[in-house]
């Protein structure tokens, strides 16, 4: 038999001794027995010594769709939350189709991926932007407008912000794609939470092109900080941004993914089938009875009915 010196607390000690008086051992045998039963139960459960989190098996890892975005749920209780965006021939290059400045580009793409993160109820932590341009003056421009949105949320861009560029060979039409990551604790993700007798609301007006700029500087657009804040209010279910597919497909896939239909309405001042762009709209599933107070929330930006979840 073997001695070994460990160092303990007074308080632990205390505990000891508490122990061997009330069952008439010594010191030595408490502790020798509570070594004994402890590497038993790491030998047999083999959970006390490593965290959950990491023995989880990839054949465990759970994946939904939702647009754009893929939440991949861990039995842990936690989700890892992706979304992703991408953009070609706008942008200041000669060949851009549609010519904006690098900055305004790089902000709107990062608006539409944490857009679509933070919709789901999870807290954005990673931001990647992979650009098919030179890193100056280009890709650093496109950066700097990918910073503005970050610190809306107030992350530091410094840690959430990875790039990569194309220094190889010369550009002349402008392409990038941005990946957010973000993480959430499962019970707190907005997913299927619309009930049937909800209404869908569409806050925004769908621009696309040069449209965008002209409806943000009018107030007539969704943006980051309206659906971070609209994510705090309890009485509002699902969050959806809207982009290329449009208002009405954007709306029915609210409406099937609980196992409901949409009663679109008959009369609305919206293109339901237009492209929204960037994220330009954003859609909401309420009761009726707040619809009024969802009005007041939204002060002047634009508020339409679409629909009925049936």
């Amino acid at each position: 038999m073997k001695v070994t010196n460990v160092r303990v607390s007074d308080e632990l000690i205390a505990d000891v001794d508490k122990l061997a008086k009330l069952h008439g051992l010594n010191r030595s045998e408490i502790i020798r027995q509570a070594l004994t039963v402890y590497l038993h139960l790491v030998e047999n459960i083999g959970s006390i010594l490593r965290p959950a989190a990491f023995q989880v098996k990839p054949s465990q890892i759970l994946y939904q769709r939702r647009g754009d975005v893929v939440i991949l749920k861990v039995p842990t209780g936690h989700a890892i939350v992706v979304g992703s965006t991408s953009s070609g021939a706008v942008g200041s290059k000669k060949r851009d189709k549609v010519k904006v400045q690098s900055r305004v580009l790089g902000k709107f793409l990062a608006r539409v991926a944490l857009m679509d993160v933070i919709a789901t109820g999870a807290f954005p932590l990673l931001a990647s932007v992979t650009l098919g341009v030179e890193k100056e003056p280009t890709g650093r421009e496109i950066v700097e407008g990918i910073k503005h949105e970050v610190a809306v949320l107030g992350l530091d861009a410094n840690q959430v912000i990875m790039d990569n560029t194309e220094d190889n060979f010369g550009t002349e039409q402008t392409g990038v794609g941005l990946t957010a990551v973000g993480f959430a604790n499962e019970a707190d993700l907005r997913l299927g939470k619309t009930k049937r007798g909800d209404l869908v609301v569409a806050v925004g007006k769908p621009k696309v092109g040069y449209e965008v700029i002209q409806g943000e500087i009018k107030g007539e657009i969704a943006d980051l900080k309206l659906v971070s804040e609209l994510c705090q209010k309890k009485f509002i279910h699902d969050i959806v941004p809207v982009g290329t597919s449009g208002i009405a497909h954007e709306a029915r896939m609210m409406a099937y993914s609980v196992g409901c239909q949409l009663k679109l309405t008959e009369e609305t001042n919206l293109d339901l089938e237009k492209t929204a762009g960037p994220a330009t709209v954003v859609l909401l599933t309420v009761d009726e009875v707040k619809l009024e107070e969802l009005k007041v929330l939204l002060g002047k930006l634009p508020v339409t009915l679409v629909g009925e979840i049936l």
